[in-house]
């Protein structure tokens, strides 16, 4: 577990659960490296440098706002996406899905699901 402050300003009283290095697939043929924060308020994914001067995009939404963490399945059709390994799919109460490739994938979905409020 690494507990690192993300980039971005907490609110105040936010706290870091847990961090991780990740790639956002930002669309089939595109994911992009960085790191996954999980605060105790919401999930945020940072681009790295090189992929956030190359047009990466910062994603962050408040755990109020996910509906379901799982996985999705190796899709070849998001080949340079993340698409050759499973992917912790993140769904969103508007109905948008989210994938990040991620290491120890079962322990990461467990862990967010945990910090998730309770329904």
């Amino acid at each position: 577990m690494t507990r690192r402050t993300p980039n971005v300003p907490l609110e105040p009283g936010e706290r870091v659960l847990d961090s991780w290095f990740a790639n956002h697939t930002q669309h089939a043929q595109r994911a992009t490296g960085g790191r996954m924060w999980l605060t105790d308020r919401r999930l945020h994914f940072e681009p790295h440098g090189v992929d956030r001067a190359l047009a990466g995009k910062t994603w962050s939404v408040p755990l109020a706002e996910v509906a379901e963490v799982g996985t999705t399945p190796v899709d070849l059709r998001h080949f340079f996406g993340g698409g050759l390994r499973r992917r912790l799919r993140v769904v969103l109460r508007d109905g948008s899905e989210w994938y990040f490739v991620l290491n120890r994938l079962r322990t990461r979905v467990e862990t967010v699901r945990a910090a998730l409020p309770a329904a």
